[in-house]
């Protein structure tokens, strides 16, 4: 697995916190999703980690989704694409997406996490 990561900061969830998962394509084709349950185990400007039940077999699929996330109060659209897929113990898999977020979105994001750190519900790794 590579990395292209470039931001100096990921913040990690001291718990994980329950959001939501939206999948917008599959292969390049519109779908309609529910959203589906999952956990946000970190996060920074452009990327996270979730983990779920759900196998969505990302390796031999291209999935663009939109992770549902309430930081503080507000509930958050971050739209990306899955990059990897990592099967951990008891069928729970975790997923990397790449975030595509506005110049805008990663304002806010910034400000909610340096709350979530004040309030030590995230640890910057």
């Amino acid at each position: 697995m590579t990395t292209r990561r470039t931001e100096p900061f990921r913040y990690s969830m001291v718990t994980p916190l329950l959001c939501w998962i939206e999948i917008r394509e599959i292969n390049e084709v519109a779908v309609n999703s529910k959203l589906a349950e999952v956990e946000l185990i970190d996060i920074s400007k452009s990327g996270c980690r979730i983990q779920t039940r759900l196998d969505l077999r990302a390796s031999t699929h291209q999935i663009a989704a939109t992770v549902h996330v309430r930081l503080n109060e507000d509930l958050h659209k971050f739209p990306g694409s899955i990059r990897w897929q990592k099967e951990h113990e008891n069928a729970v898999f975790h997923y990397g997406l790449s975030l595509e977020l506005t110049d805008e979105m990663k304002e806010c994001l910034n400000i909610e996490l340096r709350s979530l750190a004040a309030a030590r519900r995230i640890v910057v790794l």
